[in-house]
């Protein structure tokens, strides 16, 4: 039976092509919520950790929504203890569901839950991740004018690398193939180099340049960098025609038969309008494949 460490604050208690176990994701961040995209989340984070003989960590939060609800006009007001018991159960109820899959499927886990925001309580407990595994936000959950998606809020806040994985996701092919998102900029760097335990992983990388944007930029440095690292590396040039770029992004993966996308988030200041900015906006919403996003 793997080992298996709980904290509960709150309410509740390589080279030439060899991936060593040593340079892979050991330490995993799970975000745990019963919600259309946790069995894909899941399954994601189980192979990983698999694969690479490390630990999952199970971060369960109760958002302060839990303990209220719109009230009058004279402001809010507290939901009954019975409610919130309801709520509690079923939250008990998923530990244990989970728990019991992680203990059949022999990986190690640990399992923390706390009160809060999900964005702030991942972004505190990601500082000693390797990964954080998130869902990709809802259709037409874009976060313009709104609260933020959480995997855009977490991403552009972290210095971790996020899985952003869809909900009908059934498994994270780490040995399958890998596209990189190239257009030379520091953002786009840094997500290959917080990514290289995976890339190690895959099949090949294809690094895809979209010709007729203005920030790309030759992949060679990129080219000569990864095969350091052991992966058979591949250079697309593809032309950027009248769809977006992230359609674009999102047709060469499919064509390449890829596994996931490796892309640069670009966060500004005035996030609630940008998000991301426009590339990276769009692909999180749309794209059919997990993507690994760093900031």
């Amino acid at each position: 039976m793997p080992n298996v460490l709980t904290t509960d604050k709150g309410a509740s208690s390589g080279t030439s092509g060899t991936v060593e176990r040593g340079d892979m994701m050991k330490s995993v961040l799970l975000h745990i919520y019963r919600d259309a995209g946790q069995d894909a989340r899941l399954a994601a984070a189980i192979d990983i950790v698999r694969n690479s003989g490390g630990r999952l960590i199970c971060l369960q939060s109760t958002p302060w929504s839990s303990y209220v609800y719109a009230g009058d006009l004279l402001g809010v007001a507290y939901l009954p203890p019975e409610a919130f018991q309801s709520f509690r159960e079923a939250q008990e109820e998923d530990r244990n569901l989970i728990e019991g899959r992680l203990q059949r499927e022999g990986v190690e886990w640990e399992w923390r839950h706390e009160e809060g925001s999900a964005a702030q309580l991942i972004a505190e407990h990601a500082n000693l991740a390797d990964l954080v595994i998130l869902s990709q936000p809802k259709p037409g959950e874009s976060g313009l004018g709104r609260r933020a998606p959480l995997a855009a809020d977490v991403a552009v806040h972290i210095q971790t690398p996020s899985l952003v994985v869809p909900s009908d996701n059934k498994r994270f092919a780490s040995e399958g193939a890998a596209i990189v998102a190239w257009n030379g900029s520091p953002e786009a760097g840094h997500a290959v180099r917080l990514a290289l335990p995976l890339l190690r992983m895959a099949s090949e990388i294809h690094i895809i340049g979209v010709t007729g944007e203005k920030e790309t930029s030759a992949p060679d440095e990129l080219v000569q960098y990864l095969r350091l690292h052991g992966p058979e590396t591949k250079t697309h040039a593809v032309p950027h025609d009248e769809t977006s770029v992230a359609d674009t992004l999102v047709k060469a993966a499919s064509k390449l038969d890829a596994a996931y996308i490796v892309l640069g988030a670009y966060g500004h200041s005035r996030f609630r309008e940008t998000v991301f900015g426009g590339v990276t906006q769009e692909i999180i919403l749309h794209s059919p494949i997990p993507l690994v996003l760093a900031h």
